[in-house]
């Protein structure tokens, strides 16, 4: 996302991809179950704020974030989600913080604060960076709360798009009145990395989030997503050979042992319940 906000502005950027994946998300949902890919009248209200908080506010605080700190950076601070969706679930959903729930957060948070310890120094140079994507990681718990809370009547393929289309709303608008069109001026690596971000990054992204969040509670999915940063960084490595150092590898093994923990060593008395 970085290489695409350095040529087109963040909320042009933003209404295009949601808008492109919205629809196709939500022509997955209708594919998927032609009788229950329209939402109730009722869940209208709730639905708009679901899409508020995962899409409006994630997308722009995010990108707005990206201007001014490293992607590699960002994506760490972004997934700290964990976080904010255990306490925000204790509070709103009564989800308990097991023993072994609370052991996950504190690997978890632990390996992604190992990868932040490189350059601690952007906390200080760029404050207003991380308060976007701090936000946003706050936002993005909330929304999910809010998905997990209700029964929607609707596939999750529909119910994402359904948020996307919702939540490109006010960024369209935004983008309208504030940005000049500059699609048709980007670079070739700016074009393949933005069809990389809708494809990959959204759609894929949002249907296997929304599917996951769907069968496990709010607090372990979130976790889940911590692997995510340390995707990032091994595959920066990997693709662009970045040396990887003695906190990539911690990081590697706590990530990983708070992702063990939480998928395979549940107690047996709540078989498939998470």
């Amino acid at each position: 996302m970085r290489i695409v906000f350095l040529e087109i502005p963040v909320w042009q950027f933003r209404t295009v991809t949601c808008g492109v994946a919205g629809v196709i998300l939500l022509a997955m949902g209708i594919a998927q179950d032609r009788r229950h890919w329209h939402p109730a009248r009722t869940t209208w209200p709730r639905l708009v704020a679901a899409a508020f908080f995962n899409m409006t506010c994630w997308h722009i605080l995010v990108g707005f974030g990206l201007q001014i700190v490293g992607a590699g950076h960002a994506a760490i601070v972004c997934y700290t989600l964990p976080i904010w969706t255990a306490l925000l679930a204790s509070v709103f959903l009564k989800e308990r913080l097991s023993p072994r729930i609370l052991v996950a957060l504190v690997l978890g948070v632990a390996g992604v604060s190992v990868l932040l310890s490189v350059n601690m120094s952007l906390l200080e140079n760029a404050p207003l960076g991380f308060i976007f994507l701090l936000t946003a990681a706050i936002t993005w718990a909330a929304g999910t709360l809010i998905v997990k809370h209700y029964d929607w009547g609707i596939g999750m393929f529909a119910l994402a798009g359904w948020q996307l289309l919702i939540g490109l709303v006010p960024i369209a608008i935004i983008a309208t009145m504030s940005e000049p069109f500059m699609l048709h001026r980007v670079s070739t690596e700016a074009a393949v990395a933005g069809l990389y971000v809708l494809f990959v990054g959204m759609v894929v992204g949002y249907a296997l989030w929304f599917g996951i969040v769907n069968v496990m509670s709010a607090t372990v999915a979130s976790i889940g997503s911590l692997m995510i940063p340390v995707i990032g960084v091994v595959s920066s490595a990997v693709l662009l050979d970045e040396p990887i150092g003695w906190r990539e590898l911690v990081a590697l093994v706590l990530v990983l042992s708070a992702i063990t923990l939480v998928l395979f060593f549940r107690p047996k008395h709540q078989g498939n319940s998470w």
